[in-house]
């Protein structure tokens, strides 16, 4: 009798730890998906204005204007920095859409 009841007392912790990592993969899957779902856009262009204090780089090409948000994820490609463009520069901007914003994934100046 008192293995059947340690038996059982096994299955319940091992079907509690199942369904406890079952819940972190899901909430792990859950906050990880709108990074995973996003594609990648890249925009060639000129800088037609950087606002380092808002986080902001304004590129155009052909009549197309982008405002991009530059944040701690943003990586460099040419440069070290937003502080490194000038208006003028020509840039490939690598970017997603988030809501309404254009969020810089990566920035490479051009030579």
């Amino acid at each position: 009798m008192k293995q059947a009841v340690e038996g059982r007392e096994l299955i319940m912790k091992h079907i509690g730890v199942t369904l406890a990592v079952s819940a972190l993969l899901a909430c792990v899957a859950v906050i990880g998906a709108p990074a995973l779902a996003q594609n990648v856009v890249d925009f060639p262009g000129t800088v037609l204005k950087v606002d380092e204090a808002a986080g902001k780089l304004t590129v155009k090409k052909d009549g197309t204007r982008f405002t991009f948000v530059v944040d701690g994820r943003t990586k460099y490609a040419g440069i070290k920095a937003l502080k490194d463009i000038k208006a003028g520069d020509a840039v490939t901007v690598s970017y997603i859409v988030m809501g309404s914003q254009y969020v810089a994934q990566k920035i490479a100046k051009s030579k």
